[in-house]
């Protein structure tokens, strides 16, 4: 049986890496080794990045897809 997957906006991926981010902030807190509030931003700041990019991406090759 083929399962139908909804493709969601960007804006709501991004959310959820963030949200990912979170909970292994939240992890790492009760670990040995937490995450400096630096390493935190960095990593928020990679998933904007890559989101980022892949909006580009879309926007470039949108063009050549009409």
């Amino acid at each position: 049986m083929a399962t139908v997957i909804e493709a969601r906006p960007l804006d709501d991926l991004e959310q959820d890496a963030i949200a990912r981010v979170d909970v292994e902030m939240a992890r790492r807190a009760r670990g040995v080794k937490p995450w400096t509030t630096t390493e935190y931003v960095d990593q928020i700041d990679r998933v904007h990045a890559r989101y980022n990019q892949r909006r580009t991406w879309l926007r470039l090759h949108e063009q050549e897809a009409a």
